[in-house]
């Protein structure tokens, strides 16, 4: 049985849900003045229970006196009604758990303000006396002022205890303190506890006990000591403190916020106490949120049952992406083991100070642009009434929002489909000879790019501004820093030794730096998510890693196979999946040389010609030709990898799959975009099945 979302609850207007829980629904709602609020919504068969419509009615009261300490407002709430409901303030922001699951562990200043804020609202919670019961990294926000401690729903009062001979417990195993798994007494010190359990996984990117079924992870907090490698020394003994099995010997919450450095205000911004990429993600759910906003609001004034379909289609399309991103972070609205346990590597810091005290200036993003409106009148008015695929097409490319397909054809035009809605938005017709250079998005959506024979070209979408870097030299390949301000290219020049890998200052178009390689040509770059590190290879196959802060050279793997225009990327800050003849390679730049080849269960003839990486999904698309015969064919294969485990995953499809190795990756990781060779379409399939989903002919 589907629940339908419903149009208002209570006096809010209803735009898209959120999540569900054990406890109920969650939905995105509007109140007075159009204010975002988060609605939750008792499930039906629990409002039926008169115990649990009394304990939700008493709790909703105590929620509302506990205000202050970084906890989201009760706004309105109705408890006696057929469906109970609760407002409360919505905050822009994934929770702490989805962060690090899409970035990595967090550097130490950004988890020692994270400490202290959360810190601070325990010790208001504990003063008010409440506890919390059920902290964790889904239970805290990552907003752009700080993090936002949720979901007291579970809370009781401290002269409350839970009902006498109950084989259950309030909490998430992993982060529940040994007293209240061994059925006994939850006080206040039950929270530090689960404090210091929050800052281990934000610093480390696992939780200190491990995962695996409850009671396993239950008798490893009982009964084993906290697995902390990876807590930096300064911090290593407070969270042993917070972490003792024995209640009475841990600190109080302030004690804690007074270890950490004390009460710390609000951050002026999102770089002010978050690494940079950590500040693309906010970045990136502002922008769906405002998509759904826009999207609700444009919509509404317009009578007629068809109109309304559509707002509802545009408001589920955008919905999607912050239910992703949102995960648990309304009310608890995913289960206690998330897929927290495959992180990305570690990022890194972006200054030495304390965030929110003066810290390194804000990450430089610009405000994102939507590549489906923000366009130049120009580019528009070249587009084609619908999307068509001659046959020369060369590429293909997502934007980083997810909205636009780029199709690149030989003849050097860029077309801008919104791939969804099968409507071609604009053409931009391409300078310089770039027949097959792969075009790339900037972070923000703002600006499109592309190597050619004389110079590496960018774009304004929105102004249609035409700017040119090394002029005149030949570009095989360009990357955009994370952050949006710089741009790396692969200079190939034959013609003299100044080639190689360069960066530029966007805005300025000068600091041109050149990263030293044995061969002067370049021709595959990549950043890592941080933007700290970049790796190219050049005209030797030699794969080089750089610091990009200092300019040292922390890894080289030589002698691989001859590079095609996109033919590395980073999985982690530390790991950059290349190609070896035999399979992917997956390089860790933290050892000397080398790496480790992935060899499919059914090895496909010929060498490696390209590899894919879908980081979402952790998977590997490695393609393999072999030499063309005495008519000039050749044999095109493919296999998908697992690249946590080198597993040969490829699925069985009803077609021939995967036609060949001109693809890209959908942002969120579901779909991908391809070409077939000698075949004029662009097929749109599911990222891990190959089912195709749609075609462009």
């Amino acid at each position: 049985m589907t629940n339908a979302t419903p149009a208002r609850i209570g006096p809010y207007r209803i735009i898209a849900p959120l999540g569900s829980g054990g406890m109920g629904h969650v939905h995105l709602g509007l109140g007075p003045g159009d204010q975002p609020v988060a609605v939750k919504v008792v499930r039906p068969e629990l409002a039926y229970e008169p115990e649990f419509r009394e304990r939700f009615a008493h709790e909703v009261h105590r929620a509302g006196q506990v205000t202050g300490g970084d906890l989201p407002r009760v706004l309105d709430a109705d408890t006696t009604g057929p469906s109970p409901w609760l407002a409360t303030q919505f905050v822009l922001g994934p929770s702490l758990q989805e962060m690090v699951r899409r970035i990595g562990a967090l550097p130490e200043p950004t988890v020692r303000y994270l400490g202290r804020v959360i810190a601070r609202t325990l010790t208001h919670l504990h003063a008010s006396g409440v506890v919390h019961r059920d902290l964790k990294p889904g239970n805290v926000l990552v907003a752009a002022t700080g993090p936002r401690v949720i979901d007291l729903g579970i809370s009781r009062a401290m002269d409350e205890t839970p009902a006498s001979g109950s084989s259950e417990f309030a909490g998430t195993p992993g982060y529940t303190a040994p007293e209240t798994a061994r059925g006994k007494e939850t006080g206040p010190a039950a929270d530090v506890f689960a404090l210091g359990a929050v800052l281990a996984f934000a610093l480390t990117g696992r939780g200190p006990f491990g995962d695996g079924h409850p009671s396993a992870v239950i008798y490893r907090i009982d009964h084993q000591e906290p697995e902390l490698d990876g807590v930096p020394p300064s911090l290593l003994g407070l969270l042993r403190a917070c972490l003792d099995k024995d209640p009475a010997r841990r600190p109080t919450a302030d004690q804690a916020l007074q270890a950490l450095g004390g009460p710390v205000a609000p951050a002026v911004s999102a770089g002010a106490w978050l690494p940079r990429v950590a500040v693309a993600v906010l970045d990136g759910f502002e922008h769906d949120h405002r998509t759904v906003l826009r999207a609700f609001l444009e919509t509404q004034p317009v009578p007629g049952g068809h109109s309304r379909g559509r707002a509802l289609a545009l408001v589920g399309a955008a919905a999607t992406a912050l239910v992703l991103i949102a995960g648990a972070g309304v009310w608890a609205v995913t289960g206690p083991f998330g897929s927290d346990e495959e992180n990305a590597g570690p990022a890194q810091e972006s200054g030495s100070q304390e965030p929110g005290e003066g810290a390194g200036p804000e990450a430089p993003l610009r405000e994102r642009c939507d590549p489906t409106v923000h366009l130049a009148p120009e580019y528009v008015e070249a587009a084609a009434p619908e999307p068509a695929v001659p046959s020369d097409a060369g590429s293909v490319r997502f934007s980083n929002d997810g909205s636009v397909l780029a199709v690149h054809l030989q003849n050097n035009v860029v077309h801008l489909w919104d791939w969804r809605e099968r409507t071609e938005l604009a053409a931009i017709e391409l300078s310089g000879d770039a027949p097959f250079r792969e075009i790339e998005f900037s972070p923000d959506d703002c600006l499109l790019a592309h190597g050619s024979e004389d110079g590496a070209h960018v774009y304004s979408l929105e102004t249609g501004e035409h700017t040119v870097h090394l002029e005149g030299r030949d570009v095989r390949s360009v990357a955009f820093s994370p952050d949006g301000t710089a741009l790396a290219m692969a200079d190939r020049t034959f013609q003299d030794s100044n080639g190689g890998v360069y960066t530029v200052d966007l805005a300025t178009g000068e600091d041109v730096t050149r990263y030293e390689t044995d061969s002067p040509r370049g021709h595959s770059v990549a950043y890592s998510p941080s933007g700290d590190r970049l790796a190219a290879q050049d005209g030797q196959g030699d794969l080089r890693v750089w610091d990009t802060v200092s300019g040292e050279q922390l890894h080289i793997a030589r002698n691989l196979p001859f590079p095609s225009f996109r033919a590395l990327d980073f999985y982690t800050e530390d790991l950059v999946v290349a190609m070896h003849p035999r399979g992917p390679l997956v390089v860790d730049v933290n050892q000397d040389e080398g790496g480790t080849y992935y060899e499919a269960d059914e090895q496909p003839e010929g060498d490696t010609a390209k590899v894919v990486l879908n980081r979402e999904h952790g998977l590997l698309y490695a393609f393999y030709m072999t030499e063309a015969d005495e008519n000039g064919g050749a044999t095109l294969s493919y296999r998908v990898l697992d690249v946590r485990t080198a597993e040969d995953v490829t699925p069985e499809t009803e077609d021939d799959g995967l036609p060949f190795a001109l693809l890209d990756v959908h942002p969120d990781g579901d779909v991908i975009a391809t070409l077939p060779p000698d075949v004029d379409e662009v097929q749109i399939r599911d990222a891990v099945s190959l089912e195709p989903i749609d075609i462009f002919e």
